[in-house]
């Protein structure tokens, strides 16, 4: 998915008419499970948008599972509701609503006696597609994920790790839902592999446009991944709800903070990358290390300080000097000055 290929005839008029991301809205819900002392989800009230990551993280026991879980009706809401393109969950059939909801889980779960075409055909062939539509829906997505066509006649287990993750996100992608749930999707991917498809699945989305939940228990990943990110304490009560960059900034309470992590202004520069740097803050080009404008600003003065200096060229897309990038900027940008 490093190159966008050209789309097929079909392929283009499938997108024009895909369906449009649907926000959803979490109203004070709570699970309590009988005989708990307490619910493992308390009156959790948020809104994700249409078309926005949002990330539910938090330590282990803190509810996001169950949270995510609650939306596709795997579990049952005890109080509270939910609500998918403003239409309550509690008035849909549990199976209906879960063929109209992408789901990707960490152990990929698929099945290893069907091909690759037939595991991503699995949806449609329970919403009564035709051969034709159905088949030219894989081609689709094999092209979207990156995987060569032939794919389609594989085996499960003649994939690599990282190619059935894609394929699993290829499955909740088939019917083309206006919501998808990613429960630890690249969890048990190796850190190479899960960086990359990390990336990836962001340059896909930002084709997609999909209404996505997704829940990590990694801040470095939430913060990567997340237009919006809920922290979660255990009992499942809201810490805070807000973008990566409002809550490294601003950390609502002492638990936010510390479970952000002490180096908070460092997550803040990988947020950003050199392009996003006004011009006007910029020096005059005057040597140093180099600075691509798709660097990010972590790695940006990690590679100053490497080279021990205190400042680098920034060059543009032709590789000409536009102006100098210092560490002093750096470090007003990571405590979210302006200069």
């Amino acid at each position: 998915m490093s190159t966008e290929p050209t789309a097929p005839s079909g392929t283009r008029e499938h997108r024009a008419h895909s369906h449009v991301a649907a926000p959803l809205e979490l109203r004070e819900v709570v699970k309590h499970y009988p005989g708990a002392a307490r619910p493992a989800v308390d009156h959790l009230s948020l809104e994700v948008p249409a078309g926005e990551i949002c990330v539910l993280v938090g330590p282990s026991g803190c509810g996001k599972t169950t949270a995510m879980r609650m939306v596709n009706r795997m579990i049952d809401i005890t109080d509270g509701d939910i609500l998918i393109g403003g239409n309550s969950i509690r008035h849909r059939k549990p199976a209906d609503l879960r063929r109209e909801i992408g789901y990707v889980i960490q152990q990929i779960g698929l099945f290893p006696h069907k091909t690759i075409g037939e595991n991503i055909a699995t949806v449609p062939h329970l919403l009564g597609w035709n051969k034709q539509r159905t088949r030219q829906r894989v081609e689709e997505l094999l092209e979207i994920i990156g995987l060569p066509g032939d794919f389609r006649d594989r085996y499960p287990t003649q994939l690599s790790g990282g190619q059935r993750q894609r394929v699993g996100v290829a499955r909740a992608l088939a019917a083309d839902p206006p919501l998808m749930l990613m429960d630890e999707p690249f969890g048990a991917i190796d850190p190479i592999n899960r960086e990359r498809l990390q990336n990836e699945f962001l340059r896909l989305q930002a084709e997609i446009r999909k209404t996505i939940v997704f829940v990590t228990h990694d801040i470095d990943e939430a913060i990567k991944m997340g237009d919006r990110i809920a922290i979660l304490q255990v009992g499942g009560h809201l810490a805070q709800y807000a973008t990566p960059s409002e809550i490294l900034l601003h950390p609502a309470d002492e638990f936010v903070e510390d479970f952000v992590g002490a180096d908070r202004a460092l997550k803040r520069l990988a947020l950003m990358r050199v392009r996003d740097i006004p011009r006007e803050a910029l020096g005059s080009a005057n040597g140093g290390p180099e600075l691509k404008p798709d660097t990010r600003l972590r790695d940006a003065l990690s590679d100053l300080l490497q080279h021990g200096a205190t400042h680098g060229n920034v060059v543009n897309d032709e590789g000409t000097a536009v102006g100098s990038l210092s560490v002093e900027t750096l470090a007003h940008v990571a405590a979210g000055e302006t200069r």
